[in-house]
């Protein structure tokens, strides 16, 4: 230790020193070292509790990066920091966790989130610099009686506008240190950061960004899923933003391309699978015998080979055939037994049913007219690696249902033009599904890519001189020789569309989308290029970039305050899905003023309690009640509109321990006693609270209970679940009200 304190006394002369010398050359490794620990235990209040430090300097092309180790026994502290000493990342472990506490069963975290969140402020406030601001989003959990650790994370404004920059965040529990900390930085973009000025209005602004957008007008289902109605959809565009200092509207996607550019990735291989090894010959039950007989009629796979390969626009010469499988329709939730031939081998895979009463089991079976299909694997080996086709038929009747597969790669085999891909596909798809295809037209396609060497078509239904993709069927062709690869159909003639009267126009759904948009300025990250920055970037462009990322201000689109789909083509209106989920909440109307006020609502704001909206403190608890209060301050929280609610709160209770099926009576009013007894067999003291002629209690009516409650009102007075002396009763055999069972539970949460 002695050694350590000289080398650091001898360090910070030298720093004395270097300040008082004329700077003749760069700061040497050790002196730097000296500056950023300075800097780094000033911001964190780090003192002098650490055995052991190390300091490490990684020299980025963006500037150099110091990595400051603390260590001593049982605790370590690790920061990443600038030159300037600016704390970047933070990670800190210890096995002082400041929580002396040390008890079974539920109770209160130390620390609320709300208190965790000043935490986190306070310590952003010691490591952010000038010019900085943190901005937390919104909590998307709730308090947590379970909680070891807080997360946050947030944004970080610059000069008061909005950044890419962003921060995480983690406060634990027990004494509310910050154990793990990382943030962006301005040092990871080239360039000074540029003042907040603008020569463009947000309006201005709004509107060039505005004419970025356009819309198709299309068919899609209404929530019913029986009827198709007209919408303005959103195309596809690239990301744009308006620089505040010149007013141009600018490509953020053209620029990021340049920045990606010659980034390349290995192209996907495919390895060839073996062939699954036929299992081993098994007895099988009745059920199972009973389940495979209802193959019978399924064609046999060389007839099913047969069939394939009649349909010559698949192409499957050279194709051998690797795998058929079976698959019976069975009934939702019900496993499906599966036949699959592997080398001329009939091999059966029953799933197996457990628990299934004997009864139900006709009603449950496969019914003889389910139906079967056939999925065939076929493989193909080139010098260029393996090619593979999975086609799908009706097991029974042979009708072809899908194809899926791909190529091995190969450098330049693209020989058949899209026009030529385009006809083989539409002649293909008329025989397969002449009358649907003749209600679609071409909706898109695609170029072939390297991976598979296949053109790409989909084929939606139009109906009013309008596409309803939902009614659709796309086919690969092959780019090499013009072989079908693959085909799928998703149509259902049944579905009924609006009319195409009183539709409003493009421009008119284009106000409506744009103006669902908030246009704000704030810094962004836009990839320059390296040789307008001068010699600075050097190292950058040494290393192989020729863009790289800085931060401008501009405006750009922001978040919206909800997901849209798309704009009403007959009322103008943003649609919204109708469908969404919100974690339930528990709260009480119904409490203000009431003497377990206090105790119900900071029940409720962990959701321990019940849901409804409504507490009914004066109410006399019911066992159901009871079980629900139970059962929530352990994290298993239902809601009254839950299926089966009654039932698997009563399962929860079999599984504790705390009652016997026998002795369930869901509206059954519990005594004071009942509640105790339950409340402490939750929480392990059963034995103990039964052990005979041990046990005194301070009760006013301390002789009036029952010998086997003795221990259970002792253990309720020690623990202060229900308070004794000064004249109060411990009244076991009153009836409990809802609030008092509560209070009894907050009591102990909160020792």
């Amino acid at each position: 230790m002695k050694l350590r304190k000289l080398a650091a006394a001898l360090l910070v002369a030298a720093l004395g020193m270097s300040l008082s010398a004329p700077a003749l050359a760069a700061d040497a490794a050790d002196v730097r070292l000296t500056k950023v620990t300075q800097a780094v235990k000033a911001a964190l209040a780090i003192g002098d509790e650490y055995e052991e430090f190390y300091g490490e300097p990684e020299e980025t092309v963006l500037g150099p990066v110091w990595s400051l180790s603390w260590s001593s026994e049982g605790k370590r502290l690790n920061v990443s920091a600038t030159e300037e000493g600016k704390v970047l990342s933070l990670s800190r472990w210890d096995d002082e966790t400041g929580d002396s506490r040390s008890q079974s069963g539920p109770s209160f975290p130390a620390l609320t989130q709300e208190q965790a969140k000043e935490k986190a402020q306070a310590f952003l406030a010691q490591v952010l610099t000038d010019g900085e601001e943190a901005i937390f989003d919104e909590e998307t959990f709730g308090a947590s009686l379970n909680a070891t650790s807080y997360y946050f994370n947030g944004s970080i404004h610059l000069n008061g506008l909005p950044s890419p920059l962003t921060f995480y965040l983690r406060v634990r529990v027990p004494d509310g240190v910050v154990t793990s900390f990382r943030r962006g930085d301005v040092s990871e973009y080239v360039g000074q950061l540029p003042g907040a000025e603008t020569s463009i209005t947000a309006e201005k602004a709004a509107a060039l960004l505005k004419d970025t957008f356009s819309l198709r007008l299309e068919y899609v289902q209404d929530s019913t899923g029986e009827k198709a109605v007209l919408r303005w959809l959103p195309n596809a565009t690239d990301d744009f933003y308006v620089d505040a200092a010149t007013g141009e509207l600018v490509n953020l996607t053209e620029l990021r391309e340049q920045l990606e550019k010659g980034d390349s990735g290995a192209a996907n291989r495919f390895n060839v699978s073996a062939a699954p090894e036929a299992a081993a010959d098994t007895a099988l039950s009745k059920a199972e015998l009973e389940g495979i007989a209802k193959l019978e009629g399924v064609l046999e796979q060389e007839e099913l080979d047969k069939l394939v390969k009649a349909w010559k626009a698949l192409k499957l010469e050279g194709f051998e055939l690797a795998n058929t499988s079976y698959r019976v329709e069975r009934q939702d939730n019900w496993p499906t037994p599966i036949v699959r031939v592997v080398d001329g081998l009939a091999v059966a895979e029953v799933a197996e049913v457990a628990e299934v009463a004997e009864e139900s089991a006709e009603e449950k079976s496969t019914p003889a007219d389910a139906k079967v299909t056939a999925t065939l694997t076929y493989a193909k080996k080139t010098d260029e690696g393996i090619s593979r086709r999975t086609v799908t038929l009706d097991a029974k009747t042979g009708v072809l249902e899908s194809v899926s597969g791909y190529n091995a790669y190969k450098e330049g085999a693209a020989k058949v033009d899209e026009k030529a891909a385009q006809a083989k596909a539409e002649a293909f798809l008329k025989e397969l599904w002449g009358n649907q295809f003749a209600k679609t037209e071409r909706y898109s396609s695609n170029e072939p890519y390297s991976l598979s060497g296949a053109w790409r078509f989909t084929f939606a239904q139009k109906v009013n001189g309008y596409f309803f993709p939902g009614n659709s069927i796309t086919v690969q062709v092959s780019a090499e020789d013009g072989a079908i690869m693959a085909v799928s159909k998703n149509f259902d003639d049944s579905v009924e569309f609006d009319s195409a009267d009183g539709l409003i126009t493009e421009e008119q759904a284009i106000d409506v989308w744009a103006g669902s948009y908030p246009v704000e300025l704030s810094y962004i990250a836009v990839p320059v290029k390296l040789d307008l920055m001068g010699e600075k970037v050097r190292p950058l462009i040494n290393a192989g970039y020729s863009y790289y990322n800085t931060l401008k201000p501009g405006y750009a689109l922001g978040d919206r305050d909800a997901w849209y789909s798309g704009v009403d083509a007959k009322t103008g209106e943003l649609v919204a899905p109708k469908y969404s989920y919100t974690a339930p909440t528990m709260t009480y109307d119904d409490v203000e003023g009431h003497w377990a006020q206090t105790a119900l609502t900071e029940l409720a704001a962990y959701n321990v309690g019940w849901f409804g909206g409504k507490a009914l403190p004066d109410s006399a608890l019911t066992q159901l009640d009871y079980i629900a209060l139970l059962a929530s301050s352990q994290g298993y929280v239902l809601e009254p509109a839950d299926e089966n609610y009654a039932d698997s709160l009563y399962d929860y209770a079999v599984r504790q321990g705390l009652l016997t099926r026998e002795e369930r009576q869901d509206g059954k009013s519990l005594t004071r006693g009942e509640v105790v007894r339950m409340l402490l067999d939750s929480l392990g003291y059963k034995q103990v609270a039964n052990l005979p002629g041990i046990f005194r209690c301070d009760f006013s009516d301390a002789d009036a209970i029952p010998a086997g409650e003795m221990g259970y009102a002792a253990l309720a007075q020690g623990l202060g679940i229900v308070h004794g002396g000064d004249g109060l009763d411990y009244a076991a055999g009153r009836f409990a009200s809802r609030a008092e069972a509560a209070t009894m539970l907050w009591q102990y949460m909160k020792r």
